[in-house]
């Protein structure tokens, strides 16, 4: 994939196999506990997000004189290790218009980085980083901000002018509310400068073949699984061994019935939203009929999301529902005449797909080097690095008019550039609840398998998200 970790868009996750966004938590907060006390988000021992005061609040962009002040000096920078190419483009460039600091960056892998973040910060000292990754939803940045541990920089982003270019559901998974109880809305606390999405590839000889062309629409894409179908080809190749993959497809047919607002609210943990809506009752029930209609490939549960890239890109089946990291795979391949879609517009009327930023980079509360990680933050937003985003197959939100590495690449831009203008990215479904992973894993399963109704299934997912709601949100 590109350097977006398939976990962190796995269902909630990104690029790296199956990342489990959520599902980190017990590893987190026991982290935090054998550091000290952190208590879950929320909960009696939190010590709640960090307030700026009058003097801290900056109301300037920093100046190079301002990071010279600084002295010879270390920035400190925690990653995940699927930013080593970004970082590689980036130092260098920082450390030349800033000889006075020094960046140290470690890499991590990404379940060493939620599991070590938290205490880290806490643990303070000289060492701790001054800027470090955290992962959307409440098992880790929820754990950040309700320790105080990092700063909220609304300040800078209005200083610097980082909003000005960015979608509200871009910026969403990165703010909290005054008590750092719910995410979606409130106080930003981190940027990153590129995004991702789960969307359609296909086989454009294919399509052809069929007459049809790349579907626009819902009902586009409807008909032409049909026409797969009955012409022999396989439509849909899915491998859904790691089970978030089938959910995936989930999203990309609730987004076809479902405003992006409902979506968001409900990941979101917004007072009375609920999974039990017509649009999921009819995306539910829109799932099982192609899997009864033999749209997804026998065996499907039994095939890793890895292979069944491979087997795509080397020619079965027509389409292939993942997120955009899956390019990567499909480059290296050396796969030949795939596209990617903008998600198929459905009766909302725009682009509705899962979605977010990268892994969010966050400040160190307690940093003494905030004129440095400011600026170290700006460099990334800034339209002139956003080509080297593109250039290393990394889709960049400041700049979509620049240009993609392939086809494939540029497809993919021009994808996510108008899902972000429909402001149609609404998150990840998992990022619901520290468990929502595994019960949409299952329950996803299940409902394809004919285990389960779509009432239960879509009982499953709000039963988890109620019972979050009553146990680790209220007041």
């Amino acid at each position: 994939m590109t350097s977006l970790r398939m976990t962190s868009r796995g269902p909630g996750a990104g690029p790296a196999p199956a990342r489990r966004a959520l599902g980190a938590l017990g590893t987190v907060l026991a982290a935090c506990l054998a550091a000290s006390s952190c208590g879950p988000p929320g909960g009696d021992d939190a010590s709640g997000p960090y307030r700026l005061s009058e003097e801290e609040t900056v109301t300037a962009p920093f100046t190079e004189g301002d990071v010279a002040d600084l002295g010879d000096t270390t920035l400190r920078v925690w990653a995940d290790k699927n930013e080593q190419g970004t970082l590689e483009a980036l130092v260098p460039r920082f450390e030349e218009t800033y000889p006075n600091v020094t960046v140290d960056v470690t890499y991590k892998s990404f379940d060493d980085l939620t599991a070590t973040v938290v205490p880290a910060l806490q643990s303070g000292g000289a060492d701790a980083p001054d800027l470090v990754q955290g992962n959307q939803g409440y098992s880790v940045d929820g754990a950040l901000v309700q320790g105080g541990l990092i700063r909220p920089i609304d300040d800078l982003a209005d200083a610097y002018g980082w909003e000005e270019n960015l979608s509200p559901s871009f910026l969403g998974s990165m703010r909290w509310d005054e008590d750092g109880r719910r995410f979606g809305q409130g106080t930003l606390y981190g940027l990153h400068p590129v995004t991702q999405i789960v969307s359609v590839f296909y086989n454009k000889r294919k399509l052809e073949d069929l007459g049809l062309e790349p579907p626009e629409t819902f009902a586009d894409l409807e008909a032409a699984l049909a026409a797969a179908k009955e012409n022999g080809e396989q439509p849909i190749i899915l491998g859904n061994a790691d089970q978030y993959p089938a959910f995936q497809v989930f999203g990309i047919i609730q987004g076809a019935y479902s405003e992006p607002l409902e979506i968001s609210e409900w990941i979101n943990g917004t007072d009375g939203a609920t999974f039990v809506t017509e649009g999921n009752v009819r995306a539910a029930d829109k799932l099982v009929e192609w899997t009864e209609e033999g749209y997804f490939q026998e065996g499907f549960n039994g095939l890793s999301e890895a292979d069944a890239t491979t087997r795509f890109g080397e020619g079965e089946g027509v389409f292939f529902i993942g997120g955009d990291w899956n390019a990567e795979a499909l480059v290296e391949a050396e796969a030949e005449g795939i596209g990617f879609l903008a998600p198929p517009v459905g009766e909302s009327g725009g682009h509705v797909t899962q979605g977010s930023s990268g892994l969010p980079w966050h400040i160190n509360s307690a940093t003494e080097r905030l004129p440095a990680a400011a600026a170290f933050l700006d460099m990334q937003q800034q339209t002139e690095f956003a080509q080297q985003l593109a250039d290393l197959g990394r889709i960049p939100v400041t700049a979509p008019e620049v240009e993609g590495r392939d086809e494939l690449a540029q497809e993919t831009i021009a994808a996510v550039t108008a899902t972000l203008a429909d402001d149609g990215q609404v998150g990840y479904l998992d990022w619901a609840t520290d468990t929502m992973y595994d019960t949409l894993a299952s329950s996803t399963q299940e409902l394809m398998d004919g285990r389960i109704d779509t009432d239960e299934f879509l009982g499953r997912a709000q039963d988890d998200w109620q019972s979050f709601q009553s146990e680790h949100l209220a007041e």
